[in-house]
């Protein structure tokens, strides 16, 4: 396999190239195929993100219930968290003692630690069922969690919303939940953008009737953007040059390492990359 090659599988998704934009040696890592199998390299997932990524689980099955005309459940959303948490920590134990090492000095309790993660998953679905929910009762549902992939000058791109609605006043509403802290001074994520593209090309013609929303369940509050034809062509752009860049290069040394030691010391990654062991004060190994 050549250079031009190894990432030409790679979608364009904001996810992808805000990994990209982090450190782009963890994006090369992450998004490897190898040249006997095909396969992406191994992953597990930090606990803060696959924190995230049960909630959002638990919320979407609670959504499939509200398409289908049926109550939502507070109770069954936060069991299946619980489930789902004790099941990843027991199974990562080891992982998650290795990074808990590098930061913090007391002995590693997997007891206590997932009684913590479930605390704090019950915490952020409480939160989308008194504070956010409300929001979506006079909408009509027209999609979630539904992965579409489209294409930009030619380049495959994919989103996946967390629900599509369309409001009484018939605006398209995308909105995405988010259980990182919120930030009322930040400017509209390249995820925002991303998905007004999405709804520009696959529903609404008119940019002033889209409205794209990040949820954050941790406090309940919301960002919102209105798109312009300028967020539209920055995206539009961002795609283009990320996507020539990724299936152009395929060596390691194209893509740059950024370590600092609160990135690095929870990288699914640090045992191959010999700059981020020597930020986290680890033995530097081969790749």
């Amino acid at each position: 396999m050549d250079g031009s090659e190894q990432f030409s599988h790679v979608n364009w998704s904001a996810s992808a190239a805000q990994l990209f934009q982090e450190c782009p040696r963890r994006f090369f890592y992450r998004y490897q195929q190898t040249e006997s199998t095909g396969d992406y390299s191994e992953y597990t997932p930090s606990p803060g993100a696959y924190l995230g990524t049960v909630v959002h689980e638990s919320l979407a099955g609670q959504v499939a219930r509200w398409a289908r005309g049926k109550n939502i459940h507070l109770q069954t959303a936060t069991d299946y968290a619980k489930d789902e948490l004790e099941r990843y920590v027991e199974v990562n134990a080891e992982t998650i003692a290795d990074w808990i090492d590098h930061t913090d000095e007391e002995t590693f309790d997997s007891d206590s630690f997932t009684r913590s993660l479930v605390r704090t998953a019950r915490n952020h679905i409480r939160q989308f069922f008194r504070v956010i929910w409300p929001h979506f009762g006079d909408h009509r549902y027209i999609a979630h969690e539904t992965r579409q992939t489209f294409d930009v000058a030619e380049e495959p791109v994919t989103v996946q919303p967390d629900l599509c609605t369309r409001s009484p006043e018939g605006d398209f509403v995308v909105t995405d939940w988010k259980t990182g802290a919120f930030d009322r001074f930040s400017n509209p994520t390249i995820q925002m953008q991303a998905y007004a593209l999405y709804a520009h090309e696959a529903y609404e013609p008119e940019l002033s009737r889209i409205r794209v929303r990040l949820a954050h369940t941790g406090s309940g509050e919301f960002d919102r953007m209105v798109p312009t034809t300028e967020d539209i062509r920055r995206v539009r752009d961002q795609i283009t040059n990320d996507r020539a860049f990724w299936a152009s290069q395929g060596d390691v040394e194209s893509y740059e390492t950024d370590p600092t030691i609160q990135k690095c010391n929870q990288c699914s990654y640090l045992h191959r990359c010999i700059d981020g062991q020597a930020v986290v004060g680890g033995d530097p190994e081969s790749n």
